[in-house]
């Protein structure tokens, strides 16, 4: 189950869907290849330390289940999710819940939800409301649920379409090797430990339902105190998005042919898609740019509960979703990505092994548990009369907004981290990444690594500026063990000139990016939040603006998730101007910083920032630095002021497109009718807010200070999701006679990624 769509912002609801469902809709429909290796057992185990750990436990874990009748448990889960803005971030939603849960092996499992908060910054006007929850206790509550699909729970997927081939299953052999590592100490908890076993479990090939995992097992018991595991591959290229499906419309993303984001009856599924449903969903997929969303570190921590049995004590699941396509040498230096964390621990208040009776005040039965537990008014999800032992029955108390304040729920994830340190799980995706693939690749038939946007098709790739007028393009991308390459080209209607090209190769690790680019560039001037020049889907001004770079780069990033860390850049180019027809060769070396550190509420102060520093040396050697900084206040009445500044200079002897401007995309300054160029520029601006359902109400002012004039604006805009896109009307002001320059207008600016 998700947050209602009713509840949540188009835009935001098909992000924030991709976090819960995309790995089950995956699962769901895809199929493995029918092909195995010859004698798959032959080659499963590297080391018979490693056959001896698995084979046991699966044998531990088909036994151990007779031993316990039913058991109650506290559990609490938590989850965030990040916006993707490229200035402020701050998380869109963080959601707690705390359920007690009775579980059965004979009769239906009963949970009874203690508490459940949620808060949406910048989408509700409230600031926490119910959160139903992820129903992680579907899996929590059975003691011997395969572990190796927590990471899969989060996604509300029935446990009839979680289809990952798990390392513990009974013929894991045809989809993993094992290998056997060092002996280590894992807690318990308190102060228990025990020696535990690592065996690493290899995938076979790079798909969506393996794993790459690590298991660590007592030798003594073949108890698995740890596991943790990543997909084998990343969800890309199955990311489909759709907006209609059978007729209907239904926003969300398809992955691998399974419906995502929605509970669809299975004859909707089947229906053929009409020709409106092709053309609507064919216009989106190539507007959008592509997707991917990894799972990419998970670690379930168990317990040895009365030294007997081994049961879940605590999950923590890491994750994003991010944006693919066009990672090049001119794009943002941070790519929009979307980190999802989860978490959840469990907390046994009672166990009841075999033929034991029940502890005094513990209910004896799940009928006994609904009687103790429920009041007049409470909802009863599911049929309370049902005998199913796989069927849930939750009640939820009558006054929800009680809920969102008790006592019991755990503190948000961004508030306090209890979960497993940062260090301690980097070490471990770093260890997990370097897992590899073992023998048998080559025995089946996997998807293709490329993908083809052809000219026109891409709508995405669609852009208008006075250089190129519009431009048509045409990108193609591949996926490979080490990384990607992607090729894009931009063809322009302005004349017979050489394409806008760019060739990027990159390469993921677990702490870092590296992205090494060769391109041919249209580039402007603009100081903005780009701050690398490149034009956006519309840019105005004059063709004096802008220039040609030709070259090569080198960029460092951080890892896909990571927002508060600098990036670094080196260049080699040839610069074309494109009035003179000049030419400048430069040798370059670049970094930029984007930090920011907001409280969730709207009653919380949020404040960070931008800087970047170039330098080239060669022909007209110079100095380019931005600096920016900007602070949200709150105010009486759920209002919000939003107060930014920024200063741009160049030192040294720059030519005319290593100047600094403005006014013409609006980031620095509204409301004129062309940009002005100057080699220092300063800029202020005051933005008073209100929100109003799922927007923001604005009204603002302008004050830019370039080439010894001053420049004034105010207007009113409409912000959304805290500033991920906002559309402004602004009215610019001149004081006295000023000569040249560009003209005070009234005109509308499409903003994206602004820090209010």
């Amino acid at each position: 189950m998700g947050i209602e769509p009713r509840k949540m912002a188009p835009a935001l609801a098909l992000v924030f869907t991709v976090g819960l469902h995309a790995p089950a809709g995956s699962q769901t429909r895809d199929t493995l290849p029918g092909a195995l290796p010859p004698d798959p057992a032959r080659d499963a185990f590297l080391d018979e330390t490693a056959r001896h750990l698995v084979l046991g436990a699966r044998a531990a874990r088909d036994s151990a289940r007779l031993d316990i009748d039913s058991y109650t448990a506290l559990i609490r889960e938590r989850m965030s999710v990040d916006g993707p803005t490229l200035r402020r971030h701050q998380p869109w939603v963080n959601g707690e819940r705390a359920v007690r849960v009775r579980w059965s092996r004979t009769e239906p499992d009963v949970v009874h939800v203690l508490g459940a908060r949620l808060r949406q910054l910048g989408v509700a006007p409230a600031d926490t409301e119910f959160f139903p929850g992820l129903r992680t206790e579907r899996f929590a509550v059975d003691p011997l649920e395969d572990p190796f699909r927590f990471g899969l729970l989060f996604a509300g997927a029935n446990e009839a379409d979680v289809n990952v081939h798990s390392p513990l299953q009974a013929d894991s052999e045809r989809y993993y090797q094992f290998r056997s590592g060092d002996t280590i100490t894992v807690g318990l908890g308190g102060d228990e430990v025990v020696r535990a076993v690592a065996v690493t479990a290899i995938p076979r090939y790079r798909h969506i339902r393996l794993l790459s995992a690590m298991l660590w097992i007592d030798p003594d018991t073949f108890g698995v105190a740890r596991v943790a595991y990543r997909l084998a591959k990343k969800i890309d290229t199955e990311l489909q998005w759709q907006v209609r499906r059978g007729g209907r419309w239904r926003p969300g993303l398809r992955v691998l042919g399974g419906d995502v984001g929605h509970e669809a009856s299975a004859d909707s599924l089947d229906s053929p898609p009409g020709i409106f449903d092709r053309l609507m969903n064919g216009v989106v997929n190539q507007s959008m740019p592509g997707l991917e969303m990894d799972i990419s570190t998970v670690v379930a921590d168990y317990g040895l509960w009365e030294r007997r049995h081994w049961l879940p004590r605590s999950v923590t699941w890491r994750g994003h979703i991010a944006v693919i396509e066009g990672i090049s040498a001119t794009a943002p230096p941070i790519d929009p990505t979307v980190p999802i964390t989860f978490d959840w621990t469990l907390a046994i208040e009672d166990i009841r092994e075999r033929g034991a009776t029940s502890t005094a005040g513990t209910p004896a039965t799940a009928d006994e548990a609904l009687q103790l537990w429920s009041e007049e008014g409470d909802s009863i999800g599911r049929e309370p009369e049902s005998e199913d032992p796989a069927e849930t029955v939750t009640i939820i108390p009558a006054d929800r907004e009680a809920l969102t304040t008790s006592d019991l729920l755990p503190p948000s994830i961004r508030e306090d981290d209890r979960g497993m340190d940062d260090a301690t799980l980097a070490a471990i995706a770093s260890d997990l990444h370097a897992i590899g693939i073992g023998a048998g690749d080559n025995a089946y038939e996997t998807p293709s690594p490329w993908t083809f946007a052809p000219p026109g098709k891409a709508l995405r790739l669609l852009r208008y500026n006075p250089v190129e007028r519009m431009s048509v393009g045409t990108r193609l991308r591949g996926d490979f063990e080490w990384g990607s390459a992607e090729l894009t080209a931009r063809i322009g209607t302005a004349g017979l000139d050489a394409p806008d090209v760019n060739l990027t190769l990159r390469r993921d690790q677990p702490r870092l990016r590296m992205l090494v680019s060769f391109y041919r560039a249209l580039r402007s001037g603009d100081p903005g939040d780009r701050g690398t020049g490149s034009p956006g889907l519309y840019a105005a001004g004059d063709p004096a603006d802008f220039h040609w770079a030709h070259g090569a780069s080198v960029r460092l990033l951080p890892r896909s998730n990571e927002k508060q860390w600098p990036t670094f850049r080196l260049l080699a180019e040839r610069h074309l101007d494109i009035a003179t027809d000049t030419r400048l060769d430069r040798l370059g070396a670049g970094a930029s910083w984007r930090p920011w550190w907001g409280a969730f509420d709207y009653g919380s102060i949020g404040g960070g920032g931008r800087i970047s520093v170039q330098g080239l040396v060669g022909d007209n050697p110079h100095v380019r630095a931005v600096a920016e900084a900007a602070l949200t206040v709150p105010l009486p009445a759920r209002m919000s002021l939003g107060m930014q500044a920024g200063m741009a200079q160049v030192w040294g002897e720059p030519a005319s497109q290593d100047l600094v401007s403005i006014g013409g995309t609006g980031n620095w300054l509204r409301g004129h009718s062309g940009a002005v160029r100057a080699s220092r520029i300063r800029m202020a601006r005051l933005d008073l807010q209100r929100p109003v359902r799922f927007v923001r109400l604005s009204v603002f002012g302008d004050w830019a200070s370039a080439a010894g004039e001053d420049f004034y604006a105010a207007g009113i805009g409409i912000a959304y999701l805290d500033g991920l896109f906002r559309l402004d009307m602004a009215r610019g002001f001149q004081r006295g006679n000023r000569t040249g320059g560009p003209e005070a207008v009234v005109r509308f600016h499409l903003l994206d990624s602004a820090f209010f």
